[in-house]
């Protein structure tokens, strides 16, 4: 609230001044809203699931066979699985650097939505006294009201915009945590499952490689199908 002391009896250019002042916000930055790291999240997840979409599998399940062996066939087989394994681990490391980055916003953001609230509370005070001070303001300079006026008019339509601004940032962040969150799944289970599987299938020789053929593709699947869910929300 403005302090009663600092006006004078009437509105003038001090009582302008001193609600100027009062008023006074630091710059927010508009480029914390428009996510940029989850956008990259989702182009890297969406890269993910077309190299697994590409893991042949059956392929290396049809060179297990002596004829096969015989011409070295199943070694190149085993070969280019291997290597489009390598891949996807590669885009999944890419990923991990958006998650990253991801994780550096959505600090940015929280610390930003503390900034703001913090903010509002001042200015609730500022509109506050602003309207007391019209209320009880000695008749003067009709001039100078309306430039009162007009001042604390910009200060509250300024306070609704951090409302709205408040509740972007409220969705940006719970926007980024369900990404991060579902990377965190990614990561601390189906990743470490599909690597597993893959690399069971490709060194399995024999009867045994039908089974560990079996479990990759689940696997596979598993993860292909969690990953789809975030490019399909995008």
């Amino acid at each position: 609230m403005l302090p009663a002391e600092t006006l004078a009896p009437c509105i003038d250019e001090a009582s302008i001044a001193v609600l100027d002042a009062a008023a006074s916000t630091a710059p927010f930055d508009a480029d914390l809203l428009r996510m940029p790291a989850a956008a990259d999240m989702r182009r890297r997840i969406t890269a993910v699931v077309a190299l697994l979409e590409k893991m042949d599998h059956g392929k290396l399940l049809r060179k297990h066979n002596p004829i096969s062996r015989l011409v070295g066939a199943d070694v190149e087989a085993r070969l280019e699985f291997e290597l489009a394994g390598e891949r996807v681990l590669d885009a999944i490391g890419q990923l991990r650097v958006a998650a990253q980055n991801a994780r550096r916003l959505g600090a940015k953001l929280t610390a930003a939505a503390t900034a703001i609230t913090a903010e509002q509370q001042r200015l609730d005070a500022v509109i506050d006294g602003g309207k007391q001070r019209l209320a009880s303001a000695a008749p003067g300079d009709e001039f100078h009201r309306a430039r009162f006026e007009r001042r604390l008019s910009n200060i509250m339509a300024l306070h609704a915009a951090n409302v709205l601004t408040i509740e972007q940032i409220a969705l940006a962040s719970r926007i980024i945590t369900g990404l991060l969150d579902r990377f965190t799944d990614v990561e601390m289970l189906l990743l470490p499952i599909w690597q597993r599987n893959a690399l069971a299938l490709a060194t399995s020789v024999g009867a045994s490689a039908k089974h560990a053929a079996r479990d990759f593709s689940s696997a596979n699947v598993a993860l292909l199908d969690f990953l789809k869910q975030d490019v399909s929300s995008s």
